[in-house]
């Protein structure tokens, strides 16, 4: 039991804003912070993908939106889960997850 106590929760950001934007920045500053984070990129989010590895803590999962990555001509330089059932894990995370969500 003492083991299941010292599992942090995820925290699931959500981020649609492109790099440089003062949502995205925020959005980054908060991620830094957390122990557990998954970070989910859409629209133009994923955007992130192209130089933002370096921000991003090692203990962050990333997902980004297969289609909204195939739109905008992205190829991701950070390691990610590029994936089509985007939305799907995005929602079961949220459904069964134990921690905040952050959206931006």
């Amino acid at each position: 039991m003492k083991e299941d106590m010292d599992i942090k929760p995820t925290d699931v950001f959500l981020l649609t804003e492109p790099p440089g934007s003062d949502r995205s920045e925020l959005c980054m500053k908060l991620l830094a912070r957390r122990e557990r984070a998954r970070l989910y990129l859409a629209g133009d989010g994923v955007y992130h993908l192209l130089d933002r590895g370096s921000d991003l803590p090692p203990s962050c999962d990333v997902c980004a939106c297969k289609e909204d990555v195939a739109a905008r001509g992205v190829v991701a330089r950070i390691r990610a889960e590029v994936t089509e059932e985007f939305y799907e894990i995005l929602v079961e995370d949220l459904m069964e997850g134990d921690g905040r969500f952050f959206n931006f």
